[in-house]
């Protein structure tokens, strides 16, 4: 091995290792796929809308996971284009996730927390309003019923 290679690989392992410590420290782990998963079942039967958005009783949602405009800026604007993002699958689940790390900072946090939030916004997890999407998740937690999406 030629020393070129040597001191790219030691950077790159130095590099890797700082990520792991910087972002294993004090976040908290994320939402679960199975919990993600059944947030996806719960807001569209996790089937990619067609067309990608439809109106609802209160506004504009959009995509598998039924995410707003506000909700896709706050989880990061991916895409740069809203309804860019909204057609493709990985881009909902990555603002989802994003959104989510954003807005539930408690490392204990569970599954309830997250849809509670997802549905309800950042004080979703304390509105009982988020309740019904809720026990949509728990439905599909308890009895197997979504089937995760391969991308």
């Amino acid at each position: 091995m030629n020393g070129r290679v040597r001191v790219f690989l030691a950077a790159a392992v130095a590099v890797l290792a700082a990520l792991t410590t910087v972002s294993g420290s004090s976040a908290s782990p994320g939402v679960g796929d199975a919990c993600l998963a059944c947030m996806c079942w719960a807001s569209s039967n996790c089937s990619m809308p067609t067309p990608p958005c439809k109106m609802n009783g209160w506004g504009e949602v959009c995509g598998p996971w039924a995410i707003t405009q506000p909700y896709w800026i706050d989880g990061g604007r991916l895409f740069n284009d809203f309804y860019k993002c909204v057609e493709d699958w990985k881009c909902n689940e990555d603002t989802v996730r994003n959104y989510l790390n954003f807005y539930v900072t408690d490392p204990d946090a569970k599954c309830q927390d997250y849809a509670r939030t997802h549905a309800g916004g950042p004080l979703g997890a304390w509105n009982d309003s988020t309740l019904p999407y809720w026990y949509s998740v728990k439905e599909c937690l308890d009895y197997g019923i979504f089937t995760p999406a391969s991308v």
